[in-house]
Parts: structure tokens; sequence; C-alpha cells
């Protein structure tokens, strides 16, 4: 179109220069409206992109970094709420870093000295602080004792699970002559408690965040429950006590 039009306008100067200016101001201001309606179309489109980014940051700040922020304050892990970005929330976890986790939310102290139970794990091997981390755990039946640990692997789903559902002294039990498979029980337990939805996919390594937001949840659920075992027995208490007064009169 613009060459046809552009033709017309040198065809038009050689009969009449003032048609040529009149033409040319006008193919120039239709190249004009077209540059910028292309640019507020990519602006537009830039903005819609900026925004659904923008807005997806938000969704995760509260519905995850909450659950960070919330450990934070517990001192279970590392505060960063004025600098979010150092939770590295999309980064997996490794076994070391979830059994520190665990120990803090089953309210042991870590072990002054390292036994080496496990043959990759001591007070140096593979730093200073795992292995009283792990050690104590293993001490108070909340972890297997195996040849190894691996501490650098990257937890499970599962694993993870389990390890705080056990933790949080919850009433769980595996049941050896059931028909599930250990993560299939503890997922389903865990679900039942209202920690996570039940999930199948046990073997999928965990993110930073929803380790988090499982803790989080995890103790939350345990303040629950012992506030409504203490509710009942208060009430229970009381109910004792009325029916012992009209016993009397």
């Amino acid at each position: 179109m613009f060459l046809k039009y552009k033709t017309f306008i040198v065809f038009s100067c050689k009969k009449n220069n003032n048609k040529y200016t009149k033409n040319i101001l006008f193919f120039n201001y239709k190249i004009m409206y077209k540059k910028v309606l292309t640019s507020v179309l990519i602006v537009g489109v830039t903005s819609i992109a900026t925004f659904a980014s923008y807005s997806a940051v938000i969704d995760f700040a509260k519905t995850d970094l909450d659950a960070a922020n919330s450990l934070a304050e517990k001192k279970i892990i590392n505060d960063h709420k004025e600098n979010p970005e150092k939770y590295n929330l999309e980064s997996h976890v490794l076994r070391q870093e979830i059994a520190a986790v665990a120990r803090w939310v089953a309210k042991l102290e870590k072990k002054e000295k390292c036994d080496n139970i496990f043959s990759d794990l001591s007070d140096t091997n593979p730093n200073g602080w795992a292995c009283k981390n792990v050690e104590v755990l293993v001490d108070n039946d909340l972890i297997s004792k195996n040849d190894t640990f691996r501490p650098e692997d990257k937890i499970t789903k599962s694993e993870t699970i389990a390890m705080l559902i056990k933790s949080i002294w919850f009433d769980y039990k595996l049941d050896k002559n059931s028909k599930k498979n250990w993560q299939e029980q503890v997922v389903f337990y865990a679900a039942q408690k209202w920690v996570v939805r039940y999930f199948t996919d046990f073997d999928t390594e965990a993110t930073r965040w929803w380790v988090f937001k499982v803790a989080d949840t995890t103790i939350k659920k345990d303040i629950e429950i012992k506030r409504k075992k203490a509710e009942a027995a208060a009430k229970k208490k009381l109910e004792e006590k009325k029916k012992y007064s009209d016993e009397a009169l």
C-alpha cells in the first residue's frame, strides 16, 4: 500500500508542487500514526505482562512468603523479611536442612558431640552443624538409623512429610501389615490432619517454599489440636465439678 501511495505522490509532484506537499504531509502522518499505534500496542502488551508478573509475585508473597516469615519469627530459619529473595523459595531443600527444621519443630536441643551414627556424617563432615541436628532425631526415634544419611541429597516431598509429622509428635504409626507403602500412609495421615492436600508424586523433590509451608502448617495444626484437647479437658472437668455439686445438694 505504501509503495503505491508513494508512486502517486511522486506523480502528483510533477503536476503540482502544492499537491505534492500536501500529500507528503498526509503520507508522513499515516506513517507516524502507524508508529504511534504500534508503540501503544507494544507498551500495552508489556504493561499487561508486567502486571501479570507483578500479580504472580503478590500471590506468591501472600501464600508462601508468609509461611517463611512465620518460621523466621520462631527462629527456625534465618530471617530475610527485609530481603525476601534470600529465602530462595524456588530452590530445593537438602536432607540436612530439613533435619534442622525437624529438630526445632520437635523442640530438641542440638547434640553437643556426634557419635558418628552415619558413615557420611561427623562433627566436620559435610559441615559442623548437620550431624548435631540429625543424630538427635535418631536418639529420639524420629528417624531411622541407617548406614548413611545422605545429608546433601535433595529431600523428597514424602520424606519431608514423614520427618515433620514425626517431629511434631503426632500419633502417627506405620502399619506394616497395610497394602499401602509408607509414603501413601504418611501422606494420607498428613492429609487427614489437614497439613497438606493428598498428593501422589511422592518422590518429587521438595522446594523451599513447599517445605516452609508444610512446616508452618504442621506447627499451627499441632497448636490447634493441643488447644482443642485442653478445651475439651477443661469442659469435662467443669461438667464433673458441676455434677459433683448437684449430687452434694
